[in-house]
């Protein structure tokens, strides 16, 4: 959800809405106005503010990085229930001041404008990045609490290994037999199901209750559109700040979202005299002064291609919010440790049924081990892994050419 708002508690008083002029005219739609100074309402409203106007929030986190104190307001911009959208109000104003400040200098604006804007695009920026280690520091923390970090190493016991690259070599006979045992152990097939892309992974923690994410019409919608159409979607929310299409939020939207918008960003670099699609490099760097044709011209490309990164920044979150929240419901749900059990009774199965081959991957690792149930393979293991197992195919059809 973007700048979701609980509307029962703790946010109990209306938000007083800025009312845009009534205009006259078919498909003309009126818009609440910024506030000009936000952040001096009170701190009630300015909550309630933020939480559903994003220029709003980004004038206030552009003034608290420039030096605004007021009691609550770190918690308010940086507390679990805001950091996304603040880091994503902070992109937007670190942005903002680079290409107003590319304009002023190549337009041979005043120097003390252009200073004074360096000047904030610098205090933005650093409390960006502070921002970014803030929130990194939550989530391995979540992880790390939930026992998913650190990551286990990868195994040195070769018993271990050759089990696991035996269930690897025979994959579909391992999940059956992990289904097998599961059943016996009361949990419900729905969670058995072997997963093979990020979008089975989805939909299984949607089937199973570990992640709410409807589908609505308007996300079928998007999933039905082709490429053409749905980069034409994309760029139509890449200029709206304050109303965005939330449904490419959705989980089974996310990598296709990321992936065109890498795409769109390829292409529009060149046209916004950016080198490359990393972030917006300075041009008044290397920059010559423009006319204010070329400059008009220039203005708009730019800030397209810094809308589209921002763009990008928050889907690469979104998409590691979700991962992370899908390997936490998985951990939590009962049937994690039940699996976990039936997927080590499915490797003793496999190495009673196929003595051969496992012996044989054993014999493989041998020459690696240092000393007892202990490996030290150099090289890459996914090379010799893909050696054994043609050995493996060999030895399973004998009358195959060449074995």
């Amino acid at each position: 959800m973007r700048f979701a708002l609980d509307l029962v508690e703790p946010h109990v008083r209306p938000v007083r809405h800025r009312t845009g002029p009534v205009l006259a005219g078919a498909g003309l739609e009126a818009t609440r106005v910024p506030h000009p100074q936000p952040w001096r309402l009170p701190m009630q409203e300015v909550a309630d503010l933020v939480h559903v106007s994003f220029l709003d929030l980004a004038k206030v986190v552009t003034a608290h990085a420039c030096g605004l104190r007021r009691t609550g307001l770190d918690e308010l911009l940086f507390g679990p229930d805001c950091i996304q959208q603040s880091i994503d109000a902070l992109t937007y104003a670190m942005h903002d001041r680079q290409i107003r400040r590319e304009m002023y200098v190549l337009g041979g604006g005043r120097s003390e404008e252009g200073e004074l804007l360096a000047a904030q695009w610098r205090s933005v920026r650093g409390r960006l990045r502070d921002a970014e280690r803030l929130l990194k520091e939550q989530r391995v923390a979540d992880l790390t609490a939930a026992g998913i970090l650190p990551f286990p190493t990868a195994t040195s016991d070769p018993r271990r290994l050759a089990r696991m690259w035996l269930g690897r070599y025979l994959p579909d006979e391992k999940e059956a037999l992990v289904r097998g045992f599961a059943a016996e152990a009361g949990v419900a097939p729905s969670a058995t199901v072997h997963i093979r892309s990020i979008p089975e992974k989805i939909k299984r923690c949607i089937d199973n209750g570990w992640l709410v994410a409807p589908l609505t019409d308007a996300v079928e919608q998007l999933l039905e559109l082709d490429r053409r159409a749905f980069r034409q979607r994309l760029m139509v929310d890449a200029g709206r700040n304050d109303t965005r299409d939330d449904a490419l939020c959705h989980p089974l939207l996310l990598n296709r979202w990321r992936d065109q918008l890498n795409e769109v960003l390829a292409d529009i670099a060149p046209s916004a005299e950016n080198s490359h699609t990393r972030h917006l490099h300075d041009l008044t760097l290397t920059g010559t002064a423009r006319s204010a044709a070329q400059l008009e011209r220039l203005h708009g490309r730019r800030r397209l291609f810094a809308a589209l990164l921002q763009r990008r920044s928050e889907c690469i979150r979104l998409i590691t919010t979700l991962n992370d929240a899908m390997s936490l419901a998985e951990r939590r749900d009962p049937s994690y440790e039940v699996l976990k059990r039936a997927g080590a009774r499915a490797y003793d199965e496999l190495v009673r049924r196929h003595p051969a081959l496992y012996q044989l991957i054993r014999a493989r690792l041998a020459p690696y081990e240092t000393g007892p149930g202990r490996l030290e393979i150099t090289g890459s293991r996914a090379r010799l892994r893909d050696q054994i197992f043609d050995e493996l195919d060999c030895l399973s059809t004998s009358s195959r050419p060449g074995c």
